[in-house]
């Protein structure tokens, strides 16, 4: 399957914090997220318009200037080359390549499109209560697509052989241009782990946007428990994905005091190692299955042509083999500050 547009995400915020330089790898390429002593976030293509050198290997930031590691040639938060290592003028054409980012939720994400196009639609943010204590997160490297990933949301057929579990729709899945929202209580199927947690009837609803976030809210009235995770699904080459899943907690009986606020933080770390212990029963199935155009669907498989007819808004033709992952963009894509 070739790559799909959109944004996927690289990092957390707490990970490219002031004056970091982080390199993260999307759709076969290497992206260089950088944060400013100012605060500014940017992400650029990884080599100097210079010499070639890389970086994200050996780049530090300078102020508000990105500095490459082999001449000193300095790059403004626009992209353009402001110093060299020498004192002379630098080159008028030498920027970085810059891609659009987006900070939203804690989370960095990156636009690429096959033609280059600039974002068509934004993230819609789903802040958390401030109840909520910092989400704990996990990253997963798995032979799979986005896509893919994402159909497990619809594919209600699986739960009973892969978790044991059963899903009871609450509300049937909605697609409405980019983004998909589902709701549905999981129930017990057998005798494992899994039905003991169903037990509790948790109610899920799910919102993606584009094929590589997902958001959803789990909600279990009998215990008063309230749980958003957060999961990224970003293409790192042809053949594999890097998953990122957070999720934090809230219980009603603990209310809001401090002593509350850090059980429950500390709970987020056995829910983060439960949520991705059941995830983790795909992973199998995933790394040795293909991807099959007409599949001979059965009743009780959920909508996964519905899905399918939905996804394939985010693919467009490349102009070109080099365009596969996108091209760098002029524009930042983010507000420039004074």
């Amino acid at each position: 399957m070739p790559y799909p547009d959109g944004w996927f995400g690289l990092a957390t915020s707490r990970e490219v914090g002031r004056g970091a330089v982080v390199t993260r790898r999307l759709m076969g390429d290497d992206v260089v997220l950088y944060r400013t002593r100012g605060g500014r976030l940017r992400a650029v293509r990884p080599f100097c318009p210079h010499l070639g050198a890389h970086l994200g290997h050996g780049g530090a930031v300078r102020g508000e200037n990105l500095v490459c590691p082999f001449h000193h040639f300095e790059f403004a938060p626009d992209g353009a080359c402001v110093a060299t290592g020498y004192g002379s003028s630098p080159p008028p054409k030498a920027r970085l390549g810059a891609l659009h980012v987006r900070e939203v939720d804690d989370l960095i994400y990156v636009w690429r499109h096959a033609q280059g196009q600039p974002p068509s639609w934004e993230i819609e943010p789903w802040p958390l209560d401030a109840a909520y204590p910092t989400p704990y997160g996990k990253r997963h490297l798995l032979r799979d697509h986005p896509q893919d990933v994402v159909e497990n949301i619809v594919d209600f057929g699986h739960l009973t052989p892969i978790h044991g579990t059963v899903g009871e729709v609450l509300s049937e899945p909605q697609f409405e241009a980019e983004r998909l929202r589902t709701s549905f209580r999981i129930l017990p199927a057998g005798r494992d782990a899994a039905a003991w947690v169903s037990a509790a009837a948790p109610e899920l609803t799910v919102r993606v946007q584009g094929l590589g976030i997902v958001y959803t809210s789990v909600e279990v009235p009998k215990i008063g428990c309230h749980i958003r995770t957060v999961l990224t699904a970003t293409p790192v080459s042809p053949t594999h994905v890097e998953v990122y899943v957070s999720g934090t907690m809230w219980f009603d009986r603990l209310g809001r005091g401090r002593a509350a606020g850090a059980l429950t933080s500390a709970l987020s770390r056995p829910l983060a190692w439960v949520g991705s212990f059941d995830f983790g029963k795909d992973f199998p199935v995933w790394a040795h299955k293909t991807y099959l155009e007409r599949p001979r669907l059965a009743k009780g498989d959920g909508p996964i042509m519905n899905y399918r007819r939905w996804a394939r808004q985010f693919y467009s033709e490349p102009l070109d083999p080099a365009c596969q992952a996108g091209r760098p963009d002029d524009d930042l894509g983010v507000p420039r500050q004074a």
